[in-house]
């Protein structure tokens, strides 16, 4: 079976990657060959769908979030009577560490039941404490120690802030998933930085976390500070040795710079 049939199969059998499975299969070869021009039409479509799927599956975690913040459970603060139905939006999301938190910062997660550490050290706490839902910012988990994405609601009631509800998304799981529904081939690129900027999700796992302007490659530097200073645009810069063409946009969702690109050449072999 060809890559071209097997993506169309993809875009049959699963609706949400439909978009970006048929996209791949018949814009792609041309995108491949394409000059500077063709990437501004073809990849801005192909950009968009990498956008629309990541932001999505944040944005699934955090309306059922919401709706569990509403129910009366959430607000008894009795983990016990919180943990069950946080379990079931672990169940059905990408994969995360759902958490609840209290306005003081102690915490608990599904599977570790209460941590030691505490929460309110954290630059998001404020805004949650605020009444204002997060999503999209970068740490390293407290109770996993692996990098990820904070997703979190607060939990409200007679107005003010009684509690909160989080996810920790797993950015390696993440990017692990979004390649596969891409269905990428070995030229092909993705990954998202924030405005520090700080590397979110990579094809490449080990690129998870970097920061570029602390790398030894002025090529990298100038790129990102390029495109830390548009919204939207275009860019070529080298790294390990093979030529990056690029092509970006921020999101209103995530505050995340999104990238999708070919480079020159195979790229890397993780």
């Amino acid at each position: 079976m060809t890559n071209r049939t097997a993506s169309c199969r993809i875009a049959r059998y699963f609706p949400a990657v439909a978009v970006v499975a048929s996209i791949l299969a018949c814009i792609m070869p041309k995108f491949a060959q394409a000059n500077n021009v063709s990437i501004r039409v073809d990849g801005r479509v192909v950009l968009a769908s990498l956008m629309s799927i990541s932001d999505g599956h944040l944005q699934d975690i955090e309306n059922s979030l919401k709706t569990l913040a509403g129910t009366e459970e959430a607000r008894t603060l009795d983990w016990n009577k919180i943990k069950g139905p946080l379990a079931r939006v672990e169940q059905r999301s990408v994969p995360a560490a759902m958490w609840f938190s209290l306005p003081d910062g102690a915490y608990w997660t599904v599977e570790q039941g209460h941590v030691s550490e505490n929460l309110s050290d954290r630059p998001y706490f404020p805004r949650l404490l605020a009444g204002k839902d997060v999503i999209g910012d970068l740490v390293v988990s407290k109770s996993t120690g692996k990098a990820v994405a904070i997703v979190a609601v607060p939990v409200m009631k007679n107005g003010a802030v009684i509690g909160m509800l989080g996810s920790s998304v797993y950015l390696d799981k993440l990017g692990s998933l979004l390649e596969k529904e891409m269905a990428l081939d070995k030229t092909m690129i993705f990954y998202s930085f924030n405005s520090e900027p700080l590397v979110g999700l990579d094809w490449d796992p080990q690129l998870i976390f970097l920061e570029p302007m602390k790398q030894n490659n002025e090529s990298l530097k100038r790129a990102f500070r390029e495109m830390l200073s548009r919204n939207d645009g275009t860019v070529s810069y080298e790294y390990r040795g093979r030529v990056r063409n690029v092509i970006y946009r921020k999101s209103p969702v995530t505050n995340w710079w999104y990238a999708f690109g070919l480079v020159e050449g195979d790229r890397e072999v993780k």
